[in-house]
């Protein structure tokens, strides 16, 4: 008489779960961008700035601003950022601005981020490939 086979063969989904684990990691560093605006930094040779709790400034190259992912106003962003700041003035404001932005913009952002008592100022770049 014949027994009933109860083997299951796990190796398809092994298979699987190796290839959801590698969709996993190839999308999820894109799910990490700080804004939704579309932001083309300019290149430098700099050494990449330490993982924290930033404070981050998008603008866009028309002009749009965002704080920490957040669309605001530029006539409301000295009172947000001092909300932010007011706990902790010296966390990093990271000043991300389109390279094809007028550096006046930049410097106004500079102004805004001193008046509302940020400290720690610094303006992200795209790092080169070493080779």
């Amino acid at each position: 008489m014949l027994s009933p086979v109860c083997k299951i063969d796990i190796t398809p989904l092994v298979g699987l779960a190796l290839v959801l684990v590698i969709v996993f990691m190839v999308t999820s560093p894109l799910m990490m961008t700080p804004s939704e605006l579309d932001v083309s930094l300019p290149k430098a040779k700099t050494v990449e700035a330490k993982s924290e709790s930033n404070i981050t400034i998008s603008i866009s190259q028309d002009k749009n601003l965002a704080l920490d992912e957040k669309e605001i106003l530029l006539t409301d962003l000295e009172n947000e950022l001092n909300k932010l700041l007011d706990p902790n003035p010296e966390q990093l404001v990271v000043i991300r601005a389109d390279k094809n932005l007028n550096h006046r913009v930049v410097l106004e952002l500079l102004t805004i981020c001193k008046r509302a008592g940020a400290k720690r100022l610094a303006i992200a770049t795209l790092q080169r490939n070493r080779v």
